[in-house]
This record gives C-alpha cells, structure tokens and sequence, in this order.
C-alpha cells in the first residue's frame, strides 16, 4: 500500500524523465499527424488527392468562411457545411463534421477562415496552445521547466486535430492566476467560456460563494457583451440556427451518434454500462450536484484564488455530461496547481499521474468497456479539494486517507 501512497518511486527526477519521454513521443506523434493531414491521407480514400485532409478544426473553418460570406446562419445546416467541407478536403463520401457550437464561438472561427484552410488550422492551435502554455507555465514552479507542460497528453489531441479543448483550459486558468490580485480580469477571461457554456456552470456558483463580488460582475457583464456583440456581428439568423441545431446535439450524445469512447462522463459512463437514458441523467445530475455542493463549501470557505481556481476547473469537467478527450486539456489547471503546492500528501502522487496521463488512455479505456474518466476526474477533483480545505482549516474528514 505504501507503494501506491507514498509512491517514493516517482520522485522529481524520474517525473521529468517520464514528462521528457512523453513529450518527445508527442511531437513525433503531431509531425506525423499533421504530415498526413497536409498531404489528404485519410482511411479510405487515395492519398494522391492533392487536397489536405479533414480534421475537427475543418468545421470551425467552414463555418466561419460562411460568416464572412454573410451566412452566419447557415453553419448550423448539415448539408450546407457538408457540401462546403466536400470541397475544401479529401473526405469519404457521406461524411460530415457538423457545428454545434453557439455564435460566440462563431467570432473567434471567422478570423481564422481569412487564412487558407491548413493555414488557418495551424494559427488556430498555435494562438491557443502559447495562451495555454503561457498560462500554465504562470501556475507551475519554475523548477518544473517547459517540459512538465509539453510531456502533458492533454495537449495531444487538441494540437493534433485543431480542437479548442485549450480555450476552455486557459479560460479556467485565470482564476488560478489573477482572481486575488486582479478579479476584474480574471472575471473577464473567464466569461471567454461563453464559446462553451457547459463549462461555465460551476463559475457562478463558485464566484457568489466565495464572495468575489468584483470577478462575478465583470465575468457577466463580459459574457453578456460577448452575446450581444454576437448579435450585432453575425445577425439573429445565427441565434436561430444554434437553437435549432441543439435536438440534433441532445440526439447525437443520447443515442451513441457521437462515438461514446471520446466522452470521459458520468453520463456516458452509465449509458456504455446499460443504465436507461432517465437513469443516467439522474446519475449525473445527483453527481454534479454533490459536487457543486463541495466546491461552494469550499469557495465559502476563501482557502485563497489558486485553490479556488483549481477546484473551479476540476469541478467542470465533472458537472456536465458532454466532456470530451480533449476537452481534458482542462485538467491541467488543477494538475499545475498540485505540482505547485510545498511536499505531497498521501495518494497524491499516484492519482494527480493517473489524471496526467489519462487524456492518453482514456479512450482506449472506454473502447474497452472501462469508463473510468468520471473516477479519474472524480479523483483529481479530492485532490484539490482535500488540499484547499486543509489550507482553509476546513473540513478534516478530507484527510481520512492521510
């Protein structure tokens, strides 16, 4: 049992081997993805195309280039950006990637689609990974080095297919960094998760509980800024489309239209188990209320603006059903703010590892029928809670594994 709760085996030296090796082996990895991305490989067509491939950042892309066209209202349609996808990139016949996200997204898409579309993919990941990385790097000790963030998996998917798992991390960043000192721009930065609302849940709740008054009303009058400039920008033809767009969302995360083995949440975790679709939804709903309830107690309690952000961050990946594998990129925030606290406590070591490189087997683990993404998160989650409330002279019970 010490060698898991104690873990004395993976001491400074051999996490900076292990994140050194890790790193090395995700850039190779990105090289060869974004080789074969440029070059139009993809499973079942000719390589020979002399169009670049499909990749999630294609919808964003597309999307955007119809908001500069003055069809905002048209990303939303399935067989509009269908038939635009089809000529742009070498992809199967038959095969889509649709838009879901909400207009606010729309805005920061619409910049990236002036650019080529490989062009656009590659500023794309870049302007969000220095953001993340800059961030990240902010949390950390300075004797953690480049390569603790680099040798993260979370990082992996995201750079390898233009996902924007890195927003929702750098959003949820901010409050680690700036909510003591400067709240009015953490409230700011964090209303940047507008673009992906489910994400945002927890940030009330846990602004009004700790009583920070200034980075709650900058965080709303923010989001409502970024609504309305939504609005005047892209035309309440783009409202309308996103509306009409969530049965088809509801639809595709109920009925396993969207491959289950990329979604790490309790919900899903209950579906791929057998439960009835009223069964899980009640699961996650009594489950992210429990959590919430903690990180209000906790947020109540003032344990200080870094424990308050990382449990900010950890909660949000447990309260909504819809969490992706790259949307574990998130997890980074509580991570970085573990590796930055004085000694480990028990269990600490062990489960703050598993949560670093589950991003890289997690849907390995649900392909093969073992959902345990709700219980990695679960566990990262008591990490940074046992640690704030002790700070805080809080709730001891927390300790009863120490």
């Amino acid at each position: 049992m010490r060698f898991l709760r104690d873990a004395p085996w993976l001491s400074a030296q051999r996490a900076r081997a292990y994140a050194t090796i890790l790193a090395i082996g995700m850039v190779i990895a990105l090289l060869y993805g974004w080789v074969s991305l440029a070059l139009g490989h993809h499973p079942g067509t000719a390589p020979a195309t002399g169009r670049p491939g499909a990749s999630d950042f294609l919808s964003f892309w597309t999307a955007g280039r119809m908001a500069l066209a003055g069809h905002a209202g048209d990303a939303w349609d399935s067989a509009a950006i269908s038939r635009l996808e089809h000529d742009t990139v070498t992809m199967p016949a038959g095969e889509m990637l649709a838009f879901f996200y909400p207009p606010t997204f729309l805005l920061l898409c619409a910049p990236f689609a002036l650019l080529p579309y490989l062009a656009g993919f590659f500023a794309f990941v870049a302007a969000q990974a220095v953001a993340l990385v800059w961030l990240l790097r902010r949390i950390l000790p300075p004797s953690f080095g480049l390569v603790a963030v680099l040798g993260f998996p979370g990082l992996l998917f995201n750079a390898a297919t233009g996902q924007n798992g890195f927003i929702s991390a750098a959003c949820l960043a901010a409050p680690v960094i700036w909510l003591e000192q400067r709240p009015a721009l953490a409230g700011v930065v964090l209303s940047g998760l507008v673009v992906k609302p489910h994400f945002g849940l927890c940030v009330p709740v846990a602004l009004l509980a700790a009583r920070r008054w200034r980075a709650f009303c900058a965080c709303g009058a923010a989001s409502i800024g970024w609504l309305v400039l939504a609005w005047l920008l892209l035309g309440g033809a783009a409202y309308r489309g996103f509306v009409s767009s969530l049965p088809e969302v509801r639809d595709a995360l109920e009925n396993h239209q969207e491959d289950w083995s990329k979604l790490q949440s309790l919900f899903t975790a209950a579906r791929m188990l057998g439960a009835p679709l009223g069964a899980a939804y009640a699961a996650q709903v009594i489950f992210a209320a429990a959590v919430v309830a903690v990180l209000a107690f906790l947020a109540w309690r003032r344990p200080g603006a870094g424990a308050e952000g990382a449990a900010l961050a950890a909660a949000a990946l447990l309260c909504t059903p819809h969490v992706l594998d790259y949307d574990l990129a998130v997890a980074g925030v509580p991570l970085a703010w573990l590796a930055a606290q004085p000694g480990w406590l028990p269990w600490e070591k062990v489960v703050a590892g598993v949560a670093f490189l589950w991003p890289l087997v997690g849907r390995m683990a649900t392909m093969a029928h073992m959902p345990l993404g709700p219980v990695v998160l679960l566990g990262l989650f008591f990490l940074v809670a046992r640690r704030s409330l002790n700070t805080s002279g809080g709730c001891r019970a927390l300790l009863v594994f120490a």
